[in-house]
């Protein structure tokens, strides 16, 4: 993102730094202090809610491309979230007070993370529209997409290996472990996956794109005709 805006290497090379995080490795906690904007390289983040329950609620997983840390602006200053390493992970870290500083006086910066925003709070929509009204073929199939994209699954490749459970993968879906097994079965039959374990070696992303969207795009084909 700071290359984008054209900024000189040499003046926030002091305030940058690489972290390597190991599969399973603690990034942040939810409720600690925001030092900070993480860029992500490599990898793959597993983002969680705790609040006062004992088992965490799972957000999303994030990667490549994406940041953490931008809450920022909020008026807590503190991590919404804990974000754990799902697989070895290689992070860019600038320190909060110079991106602030920077922030403050570049305007492409500032569009840049209003945009990061306005995307969360659409994700935030389509995902309690998803828990509400999505079938669990269509949720399973959300999260096959998630999973593509994370990961920038190609056709043309080897298939990805994530490092989720099927318990993780219900949580996310917001259903059963033994759901999102029989649903994957299903899907195999159907030929739109074919994986082992947590390897997945195909997987037909436009079909369950189209099927993990049919619901949002009948809301959203209703509310333009209301308007």
């Amino acid at each position: 993102m700071l290359k984008s805006f054209g900024e000189d290497h040499g003046v926030y090379k002091p305030f940058k730094h690489h972290y390597e995080f190991k599969k399973g490795e603690l990034i942040f906690r939810e409720g600690d202090e925001i030092n900070g904007i993480y860029f992500i390289q490599t990898g793959v983040i597993k983002l969680e809610m705790n609040a006062d329950s004992q088992r965490p609620f799972i957000l999303r997983l994030i990667g490549p491309g994406q940041t953490m840390g931008h809450r920022f602006l909020s008026y807590t200053g503190l991590q919404p979230y804990t974000a754990t390493a799902v697989e070895d992970s290689r992070i860019c870290f600038i320190e909060l007070g110079f991106f602030k500083n920077l922030y403050q006086k570049n305007e492409l910066l500032q569009e840049e993370i209003r945009k990061i925003f306005l995307r969360e709070i659409r994700a935030t929509e389509v995902k309690l529209l998803q828990i509400a009204q999505q079938t669990v073929r269509e949720k399973v199939a959300g999260i096959l997409v998630h999973l593509a994209d994370t990961y920038n699954y190609k056709q043309t490749g080897l298939g990805i290996r994530v490092h989720i459970d099927r318990q993780e993968m219900a949580e996310l879906a917001g259903t059963t472990k033994e759901q999102v097994s029989r649903i994957l079965a299903d899907f195999e039959k159907e030929q739109l996956i074919r994986f082992r374990a947590k390897h997945f070696k195909f997987i037909s992303v436009d079909k369950l794109r189209q099927l993990a969207e049919k619901q949002t795009a009948l809301v959203e084909e209703s509310q333009q005709l209301e308007a």
